[in-house]
């Protein structure tokens, strides 16, 4: 009777250590499904960041073209500024109370801007924020300067870039706000500098 017993017992630990084993087993298999499932999607991630970080940088450079472009003092500079701006592009300009719509009236504001005796960009602070493969904005703060009557005039500005890549794969600026620092009232609270930060984006500056 003990012998039955016994083997009753031994006959029930080998089948619950069956199932302690398969199950064990089941879940190995499926956190390796897991890890397997997740991998790629880790990949993929990873290249999207790869792909806008490459954006960003490209985004900074064009402002920095145009920035260098605009106060070159070339011959040429009306053209190779405008050239810059979609065929559908818009501009506010800082000095212009009218917006511009068209490469015509694009190319009328820089006949005049751009040709500024001793045009230049003293600061240029900046925020750079793709949004897609296609798609991103720069805002912030430059400073122009240029000569008047022989004195030396400041401008400080705040602006807004908005660039799309286009069929060229080149950025182009589809929209472009510039305008003149106000001065603030006296009872407007000012916000703390440490808000003046770019999260999430790329941080230019000169």
């Amino acid at each position: 009777m003990s012998l039955l017993k016994d083997s009753v017992i031994l006959g029930s630990l080998n089948f619950f250590n069956s199932i302690w084993n398969k199950k064990k087993l089941i879940s190995f298999v499926s956190v390796t499904a897991l890890l397997v499932a997740i991998t790629p999607l880790s990949g993929f991630a990873q290249t999207m960041i790869q792909i806008m970080k490459k954006a960003e940088k490209e985004v900074a450079q064009s402002t920095d073209i145009w920035l260098d472009t605009v106060t070159s003092g070339s011959e040429e500079v009306v053209d190779e500024v405008v050239a810059l701006y979609a065929e559908d592009g818009v501009l506010w300009g800082t000095v212009s109370e009218q917006v511009r719509s068209t490469p015509v009236e694009i190319s009328d504001y820089f006949e005049y801007f751009a040709k500024l005796p001793e045009l230049s960009v003293s600061s240029y602070k900046g925020c750079v924020r793709v949004y897609d493969e296609n798609v991103a904005i720069n805002t912030g703060y430059y400073t122009f300067t240029y000569s008047k009557d022989g004195q030396t005039k400041v401008v400080p500005a705040r602006y807004s870039f908005v660039y799309h890549k286009g069929s060229n794969n080149q950025w182009e600026i589809i929209e472009h706000h510039s305008s003149a620092l106000p001065e603030a009232p006296e009872t407007l609270e000012t916000v703390s500098t440490e808000q003046d930060t770019c999260e999430n984006g790329l941080l230019v500056e000169r």
